[in-house]
């Protein structure tokens, strides 16, 4: 795709034109033809309008929908397990409340928190009283949990698709939904740090693989907090990153297999000092994120030393992500070169730095 198509697709993404299955809403493009984004309208070259688009957030009432969407479905599965006398609470995790989403009809992660009990850290049990539990075992618990879940969905959506062969999700699309859901069964785990703080990015949960009948332990409130956190120091240059791979992950010639968890963790280890740029030149973050990518590309003993913002495992788990990573790095360093080329077509050639051509303050 030229830099006009480009364009044109982010607009759409960013408007909630494409299903998160890449289908494309004809009808829905009609009445948005004529809604302009403000990169759009920007006096400068293409690939400078679509390297500053990429950063962007989604527009607000989009991202409003998506929690419509989503309470709307906490609220009928409320009535449906209190009538079920299984207590719950519920939370939302992902990329939807940090803010890194890309697409304006972004699905969004709900998270049922059985109620009726918690396990917790063996000091956390050595330390404060907790009443036993005499029910079934935790997995028992969230098994029956996640199939009243099911059923509450097909009974209460019963013109959307419910389906339930995810391993750790129900997922909810279609029908009256403007927005797909996935409804993610849980339990809280109480962690030493929590009791201490009551700041909740120190609670663990546990959600289930329903294929293997087993829980997974996961920490989505500290990787939300520990991504704000930097994101905070850096006048949000961290979302900024963040969303820029994403896009390109998505406009990508060929598929890129890293997930958008493994995105913003690899955008998460950029130093503070990679991160501050100027106020108004988000194009240099481009370059930034490039030799970023490289280095760690370039050098096995560094993508080693990278573990996801929570500390539960390494980004590079698998081998198979090295290849994954130079996609991706090749994308940025594509578009770098091309914005580059477009504020200064001599740059190159005159031996002029990238960081430096780039170092221009656009504002929206």
């Amino acid at each position: 795709m030229n830099y006009s198509q480009k364009i044109q697709r982010l607009k759409d993404r960013r408007q909630g034109l494409y299903s998160r299955d890449g289908v494309y809403n004809f009808t829905e493009a009609l009445s948005a033809a004529t809604k302009l984004e403000k990169f759009q309208r920007l006096a400068e070259p293409e690939a400078v309008k679509y390297a500053i688009g990429v950063m962007q957030p989604v527009d607000a009432e989009y991202t409003q929908k998506s929690y419509d969407e989503g309470n709307r479905v906490r609220d009928r599965l409320i009535e449906g397990l209190t009538a079920a006398n299984i207590p719950a609470a519920f939370d939302y995790q992902g990329s939807v409340p940090l803010d890194v989403h890309v697409r304006g009809n972004s699905d969004i992660d709900l998270l049922v928190l059985h109620a009726g009990f918690v396990t917790v850290d063996t000091a956390v049990d050595a330390a404060y009283t907790y009443s036993s539990y005499a029910g079934k075992s935790a997995t028992q618990e969230l098994a029956d949990l996640r199939k009243e879940c099911a059923a509450i969905l097909e009974r209460r959506f019963w013109g959307a698709k419910v389906d339930t062969s995810p391993s750790k999700a129900i997922s909810l699309s279609g029908g009256s939904l403007q927005r797909a859901v996935d409804v993610i069964p849980s339990h809280w785990h109480d962690t030493l740090e929590w009791k201490r703080t009551s700041d909740k990015r120190h609670r663990d949960i546990y959600v289930l693989d329903a294929k293997k009948l087993e829980r997974l332990k996961n920490r989505p409130f500290m990787h939300i907090g520990l991504i704000e956190d930097k994101c905070v120091a850096v006048r949000g240059s961290l979302r900024k990153c963040i969303r820029l791979l994403k896009n390109l992950r998505y406009d990508a010639s060929k598929t890129i297999d890293l997930s958008s968890y493994d995105i913003a963790a690899l955008a998460w280890h950029m130093s503070e000092q990679e991160l501050a740029v100027p106020f108004g030149v988000d194009l240099l973050l481009v370059e930034r994120v490039r030799t970023h990518l490289k280095f760690a590309l370039d050098n096995a003993w560094y993508r080693a030393t990278l573990f996801v913002p929570d500390g539960s495992r390494l980004i590079f788990d698998d081998a198979a992500k090295v290849a994954e990573l130079e996609a991706l790095y090749r994308e940025v360093d594509q578009l770098a070169a091309d914005v580059a080329r477009e504020l200064n077509p001599l740059a190159s050639y005159a031996g002029v730095p990238r960081s430096q051509v780039l170092n221009k303050a656009i504002l929206l």
